[in-house]
């Protein structure tokens, strides 16, 4: 995988699967849609186009967004994907959460958005143009780690993964071309998951591996679903040296958990430790750790701003 955030971009078409309808359990009829529903959205907004000067204007949002260059975009998904662990965050930017009598238009049961059980949450978003993001939420609790990271991490079905591509097939039924994914820490790697299983265009940031059992039980050959998630379907970001993507790329006593897949962008340490705390072995464990947090890759990406360069 390419560590060049200078790396031109590459427009990829979406690979999709044929066989997807059938993974997860089978829909239940959804409630009736409220008075006063919502209007589906034209797929383009003209407003965008500053953020993807090397696309085209016409380009759909999910052709914008997909390649391995950096791009403008990649900052607003960040703060997407940290808005989703909060539910009482209903904007961010130009983007706001839709409500439940949107999502009953478009198809979508509130209710698959969020579950206590296991710990799964996600949030569709809107410019009020016609774009949307599907963003998931990480890991938040201990079922987190238990249910979904671990599990999925050894090839195991997880639950989380099931619920995410149910709900993302129904949302690229929705929105089509229209739609693009992000996700933070686990929230990434449902994304990825997410994407794969669609053929929507995805950035993630900090994420969690991918098994190659995943894309198996999708129909996919993980070697070609690397491929292209490689080739600019998925864009994937990594803070130098936070502590889950050492973990499945460094580490030796782990290395049996699988990579993000995607095209890696690495960002600088927004800020390494100095002096003393440099080879402080409790320091460095726990930076590795305050390195994986949203803000950490707020941070590097605010103030590095990679599609500049």
């Amino acid at each position: 995988m390419s560590l060049n955030i200078e790396s031109s971009q590459v427009a990829q078409q979406p690979l999709r699967n044929a066989q997807s309808e059938a993974a997860g359990p089978m829909q239940q009829p959804l409630p009736q849609v409220p008075t006063g529903s919502y209007r589906l959205e034209p797929t383009y907004h003209p407003q965008l186009a500053a953020l993807f000067p090397q696309q085209a204007a016409n380009a759909s949002f999910d052709a914008q967004v997909r390649g391995q260059a950096p791009q403008a975009i990649d900052l607003q998904m960040m703060e997407l994907a940290a808005a989703v662990y909060d539910p009482s965050v209903q904007s961010v930017g130009d983007w706001s959460r839709l409500d439940d009598a949107q999502l009953l238009a478009a198809g979508i049961d509130p209710a698959s958005l969020e579950n206590p059980e296991t710990g799964f949450r996600a949030g569709i978003y809107t410019d009020g143009e016609g774009n949307h993001v599907l963003a998931f939420a990480g890991s938040n609790e201990f079922q987190d780690w238990t249910g979904a990271n671990l599990r999925q991490g050894l090839g195991w079905q997880a639950e989380q993964y099931d619920e995410a591509i149910q709900l993302a097939q129904l949302a690229a039924g929705a929105f089509g071309d229209s739609l693009a994914i992000t996700g933070h820490s686990l929230g990434g790697g449902l994304a990825a998951t997410a994407s794969l299983a669609t053929g929507n265009a995805a950035v993630t940031f900090n994420a969690s591996g991918v098994h190659d059992a995943t894309m198996r039980n999708l129909g996919l050959d993980p070697g070609a679903a690397r491929a292209g998630a490689e080739a600019g379907q998925i864009r994937r970001y990594n803070v130098d040296g936070e502590a889950l993507t050492k973990a499945q790329q460094d580490i030796w006593v782990v290395n049996g958990i699988p990579d993000a897949p995607g095209h890696e962008i690495v960002l600088d340490d927004p800020a390494p430790l100095t002096g003393w705390s440099r080879f402080n072995p409790i320091a460095i464990v726990q930076h590795a750790g305050e390195l994986h947090s949203q803000d950490s890759v707020l941070d590097a990406l605010r103030a590095q701003r990679p599609w500049e360069n």
